[in-house]
């Protein structure tokens, strides 16, 4: 789940929508500029603020905005955007009256889940006035979404190399990608290999935030003998949460056989299971302790923060293995919430899901579908549930059944537990932001049960990002360093709340 937030929030049932004023329709072109003919998916972005969102909705208050697939979508031929695009509920007709900004944006096919991303477009800002009558709204696709642009940093190594098994699953190039940070008196040439901290960020974060995370791993009293890496987990479809799928491919054996040995090679770390470690926060909790539980030897432990659900009896607040189970609606019939202020319900299933769905590949819950489905007769991710009734299928769960870690960790517990002894480290929130707490506190309770060693922790009243925090990174390295007998050398004794 997304790992940043936003300081205004409202609730989300259905969007609100209005009996119709006027026919309304977007007539858009586009110049060529990234290739005469284009394939793939075009949005308009509508807001009656200052600025309609390029990159995607607010999850927490979206506006209205519409979507329509495009294939050999000539450079000048017009394209009309009207009340059949694919939109959260109700049309361009349906509007409110007022004044309104328009946006639109063609999304490039990359790795990346966000829609205005480099070698896409995007119009200039038009606005029009919803009243009767009909209304025709011209947009442009004449700016080029620009290329990120990367800042040298002496503790930085920016990585994006090909690699082969993805590229060929998917009949195209793929990257790898990440970020070395290094410590001052980094040598790559030493006779012992680092120790390395790979971590995994949050629904739409990358290798690109390590600059962010170089600040918070200051903090910590090993930061000069440890090296981290901040892997990219994005795709188009969302996050690929590094397991291997049947629609985003071998993630995680390309990460295992070829990332992880280039990476250690070409900058002289890990080299042993002794020395590898794994965190991530959010969707990156889930891969973190994916990646542990799947290859036990390979790490030698994990601190999986406010991870997505690691028990799908708990998968937000739907049981998918209950009968009758829904995605919208309890057993009681009341709209499910999927995420809360406190302990206030502000954002709902239903209207979540619309919204998703109208980004269609790099929505949150669409994000799981290309990770735990089964590929579909029509070559997409199958649904695992009913988009109009909310009905959870169940042949899809059953599929689902080979992702669920608690699972996993019952199934094999006579093979596994011994080889995670004292590698698991759990942390989530007592109300968090996503409902993401309940399968955290049941596999505290199945470790403790069982008298596992291992440490799992529900802050009391901590929302999804109080797990993540400088006090959390100096336990993790302090973790590192009591595996690995490495000296205190800086003893640091501030920190930071």
């Amino acid at each position: 789940m997304l790992s940043v937030f936003f300081t205004s929030l409202c609730v989300l049932h259905a969007p609100v929508v209005t009996a119709p004023v006027a026919t309304v329709e977007f007539a858009i072109t586009h110049d060529g500029a990234v290739g005469e003919s284009l394939d793939g998916r075009v949005y308009v972005m509508l807001t009656q603020g200052r600025v309609p969102p390029l990159s995607g909705p607010n999850w927490w208050n979206p506006e209205p905005f519409f979507a329509v697939d495009v294939q050999d979508w000539s450079a000048g031929d017009v394209l009309l955007v009207d009340d059949s695009a694919d939109c959260m509920q109700g049309g361009p007709s349906t509007l409110e009256e007022g004044g309104w900004k328009a946006v639109a944006v063609f999304r490039a096919n990359a790795e990346r889940s966000l829609l205005a991303v480099h070698g896409g477009l995007y119009s200039d800002a038009v606005e029009f006035n919803m009243e009767s009558g009909a209304i025709e709204v011209t947009l442009a696709l004449s700016n080029e979404v620009p290329d990120r642009t990367w800042k040298e940093h002496k503790n930085l190594r920016l990585v994006d190399v090909p690699s082969p098994m993805l590229s060929t699953f998917h009949g195209k190039e793929i990257l790898h990608g990440g970020c070395v940070i290094v410590p001052d008196d980094y040598d790559p040439g030493r006779e012992e290999p680092y120790p390395v901290m790979y971590w995994i960020g949050g629904f739409g974060s990358d290798h690109h935030g390590a600059r962010m995370m170089k600040a918070y791993f200051t903090a910590s009293d090993y930061d000069d003998q440890i090296c981290r890496v901040i892997l990219n987990a994005q795709t188009y479809s969302g996050h690929h949460v590094f397991a291997d799928s049947a629609n985003n491919g071998p993630r995680m054996t390309a990460l295992i056989e070829e990332f992880i040995p280039y990476l250690e090679k070409t900058y002289n770390l890990g080299g042993s299971g002794e020395k590898r470690f794994l965190a991530g926060h959010s969707s990156g909790g889930w891969s973190s302790m994916w990646l542990q539980v799947q290859n036990p030897d390979f790490f030698n432990g994990v601190w999986s923060l406010a991870p997505d659900p690691l028990d799908f009896h708990y998968f937000q607040t739907p049981d998918l293995y209950a009968e009758n189970a829904n995605m919208y609606t309890d057993e009681n019939g009341e709209e499910r919430p999927l995420g809360r202020r406190g302990t206030t319900p502000v954002l709902f299933s239903r209207g979540f899901i619309a919204m998703d769905d109208v980004i269609k590949d790099g929505g949150q819950i669409g994000s799981f579908e290309w990770v735990f489905s089964p590929k579909g007769e029509d070559g997409r991710p199958a649904q695992m549930f009913d988009r109009e009734t909310g009905a959870v299928n169940p042949e899809v769960v059953e599929y689902w059944k080979q992702y669920d870690i608690r699972k996993i960790l019952e199934d094999n517990w006579d093979e596994l537990s011994p080889k995670l002894a004292g590698k698991i480290n759990i942390i989530a929130g007592g109300i968090d932001t996503f409902y993401l707490e309940q399968p955290v506190i049941e596999m505290k309770k199945m470790f403790e049960e069982k008298e596992f060693d291992a440490m799992v922790r529900v802050m009391e009243n901590g929302d999804h990002g109080a797990v993540f925090r400088t006090t959390v990174i100096r336990e993790i390295d302090d973790f590192i360093a009591e595996k690995l007998s490495l000296p205190n050398i800086q003893n640091k004794k501030t920190q930071s709340k």
